[in-house]
Formats: C-alpha cells, sequence, structure tokens
C-alpha cells in the first residue's frame, strides 16, 4: 500500500485499523519506500504513531498480530533513524549515546533504540537487545504510549508505578528529555 492508503487506514474503526495494518505497511520496511512517504505525508508517520500510542487494547493486538506490531515497530524506528540521519536539526538534538529496551508485561512486545550523539542518529526495531544501558518494562498500553502519546508523562506515571526502569534512572530520565525534544523536532518537521 501507499502513503494515501496508510493515510485512509488512520482513520479507520480500531477493528479495520487492526485488521488491516499488516496490509498498509507492507514494503514500508525498505528505505526508499518510507523515505518516499516520510517526505510526501509526514504527517502520516506521526499519525501512525500516535494512533498506536493510543490504541485500545494493544496487548492484544499484539497477541493476535505480532507480526503487524513488528512491521510497526520497524517502521517506526527505520523512520526516525531515515529523519535523525538526513535532517540535521533533528539529529542535533541526539545528545547522548546509549541502548535502551522496551519489554512489555503482559503481551510479547519488545523493542530497542540505540542512540549515537557523533551521528545524530536513533535507530531500532523489533527485539531486545542483550545488553541495554536502560530498559522499560511495563504494560504494552504505557510502553506504546512512551513513543508517541502527547498526553503520556514519564515522570508521573513512573511516581505511578505503571512502568519500572532497569538501570540508571538518571539516565532514563536524560533519554526521555533528548526523546521529548527528538519528538518536538519531528513534529515540527511533519
Amino acid at each position: 500500500m501507499t502513503g494515501t492508503d496508510l493515510d485512509s487506514l488512520l482513520d479507520e474503526p480500531d477493528a479495520a485499523f487492526r485488521r488491516e495494518l499488516g496490509d498498509a505497511l507492507a514494503g514500508l520496511d525498505d528505505e526508499d519506500a518510507l523515505a518516499g512517504v516520510l517526505v510526501r505525508s509526514p504527517e502520516t508517520f506521526e499519525q501512525l504513531t500516535d494512533r498506536m500510542a493510543t490504541l485500545e487494547d494493544i496487548a492484544a493486538f499484539a497477541e493476535t498480530d505480532p507480526a503487524a506490531v513488528d512491521q510497526y515497530l520497524t517502521v517506526l524506528w527505520n523512520g526516525v533513524e531515515i529523519v535523525t540521519t538526513n535532517i540535521g536539526s533533528i539529529g542535533a538534538a541526539v545528545t547522548m549515546d546509549t541502548s535502551v529496551n522496551w519489554c512489555a508485561t503482559d503481551s510479547p512486545v519488545a523493542f530497542h533504540a540505540t542512540t549515537d550523539p557523533s551521528a545524530g542518529t536513533i535507530a531500532g526495531g523489533p527485539d531486545p537487545l542483550d545488553d541495554p544501558e536502560i530498559t522499560f518494562e511495563g504494560h504494552t498500553d504505557v510502553l506504546f504510549s512512551m513513543l508517541g502519546d502527547d498526553e503520556f508523562n514519564p515522570p508521573l506515571a513512573y511516581v505511578q508505578n505503571r512502568y519500572e526502569v532497569v538501570g540508571s534512572l538518571e539516565r532514563a530520565r536524560e533519554f526521555d528529555r533528548m526523546m521529548e525534544t527528538v519528538t518536538a523536532d519531528m513534529a515540527a518537521f511533519a
């Protein structure tokens, strides 16, 4: 499907969105195809992230269609890498060198990111790293909210025990602040 098809899917009810997401993302694991969507319709990437961050019962979706969720995570992190690599002002917001895992406690979802300030890049994808500096553990909906829900408040969610941090809490806070800046810069780009 094209970015336009993905655009129309974003407005579908949850059941149709879940059913058709894998098909809509097919081919976007190709860097050139994804870059084309990012250039033609950058708001689509942001809306997809928002939709997945707020999708009702994301844990059940991850259980019933793990391939579609993995496809989304591949598209998400490949898109972030393309943007941070090619837009200097966004890459400049990458200020710490770290590796991070997100591991769900209520579904098979696990994914990772690595950051490189010297290259100004963030990369990642499905599956956890073997030895990350930071790991966020929590329910799937909380982990996806961390990725794209504008209303999600990480410090408050942490105090409310909605997720755990394995590793340095200070480094996790530093990572959160950096990602807030990168995300805001990417939203301005869209």
